[in-house]
């Protein structure tokens, strides 16, 4: 009785669904970058892009890092024919898409390095999402573009 008992067992067990072995898909990032700032700035701005592989939108809802004191969502939007920067709450990263985060449109506002900043150093940052989930990366410092 008890070998049928555990024989019943194992066949129901065998028939449920995997839901402990699925995990979340996570987002993923590349071309991470942020500018050194320009002599005497206490303010720059990064760049990346990321990948949603998921079936559901995601959400970028904070950015934080110990190289700097604050960082902000932005994005630039036309206002009586001029480009201002906006903050935002959050950056939409579509189910199975992408979204760049580049000059003139979407980007990080970095506020007081904690350090100083050189051309092809890294600094942490931790990007925080709508689902609770995190995702560390080292960004690239880059010099701005020449005008």
């Amino acid at each position: 009785m008890k070998a049928l008992g555990l024989l019943l067992l194992g066949s129901f067990l065998f028939f449920l669904p995997p839901v402990a072995a699925v995990q979340p898909v996570s987002i993923e990032a590349d071309e991470v970058v942020v500018r050194v700032p320009m002599p005497g700035r206490t303010v720059t701005a990064g760049y990346l892009t990321l990948r949603n592989p998921s079936e559901q939108m995601r959400q970028l809802v904070a950015v934080q890092s110990d190289a700097f004191a604050r960082i902000e969502l932005h994005t630039h939007t036309h206002v009586d024919g001029m480009m201002r920067m906006v903050q935002v709450d959050a950056i939409d990263i579509p189910a199975s898409g992408k979204v760049a985060l580049q000059p003139g449109g979407l980007h990080l506002m970095l506020f007081e390095p904690q350090q100083s900043l050189e051309e092809n150093q890294s600094v942490p940052l931790q990007l925080q999402f709508d689902d609770g989930s995190q995702l560390q990366l080292d960004a690239r410092l880059v010099m701005p573009p020449r005008r």
